[in-house]
């Protein structure tokens, strides 16, 4: 069951995360499906923002919880399970986009890119680092909320407290953080 507390920032929990994830593993579809509705919306508007397609949006998130369910025993052992599947929404995202310049410039190229091969990994591994990238020129306020929030995953409450500001000016923060960090990324791509 998924729990608000406080009615001014509206942050999400969902209780007994570990287990739910533990349950996932030994194949819980009830579980899944409380982890999905969770996550759902956040990661949509990640994509959606990423992509600037609904369409893609909708399609990199069924992706990216397929591939969740495909490899759901390996769940127990992530420790900040919201951070992660960030990340891996962030690098499908990242993915679509790589695929939709190949196709625009060679529409041959797509048929290649479904193969998963030692370039793809090559790959995802230079957006790992565009994106460290990106996070290194962000203002430090912007940097640590970026990363307590999305590779930490900690909730806003507990950055604002790690901080010492509100959770609005968190929110404002990782707002500028992923504006910065979208412009910088689509840039370094369209070269």
């Amino acid at each position: 069951m998924i729990h608000r507390k406080g009615r001014k920032n509206h942050t999400v929990y969902l209780p007994d995360e570990a287990g739910l994830l533990g349950r996932i593993a030994n194949g819980d579809t009830a579980a899944f499906a409380m982890v999905f509705a969770h996550y759902r919306k956040q990661l949509y508007t990640t994509i959606y923002h990423l992509t600037g397609s609904r369409e893609l949006a909708e399609d990199v998130l069924q992706e990216v919880f397929m591939k969740v369910w495909l490899h759901r025993e390996r769940l127990p052992v992530i420790a900040h399970f919201g951070g992660w599947i960030y990340r891996v929404t962030e690098h499908a995202g990242f993915k679509v986009i790589r695929e939709l310049r190949r196709t625009v410039s060679d529409p041959q190229s797509q048929a290649e890119t479904d193969k998963k091969d030692p370039l793809d990994l090559y790959i995802e591994k230079e957006l790992d680092t565009l994106l460290d990238e990106a996070v290194a020129r962000l203002p430090d306020k912007q940097q640590q909320t970026y990363k307590l929030i999305k590779q930490e995953g900690l909730k806003r409450n507990e950055v604002a407290d790690q901080l010492l500001v509100s959770p609005e000016t968190v929110k404002w923060n990782l707002d500028q953080a992923m504006r910065s960090i979208r412009r910088f990324c689509l840039a370094k791509l369209s070269h």
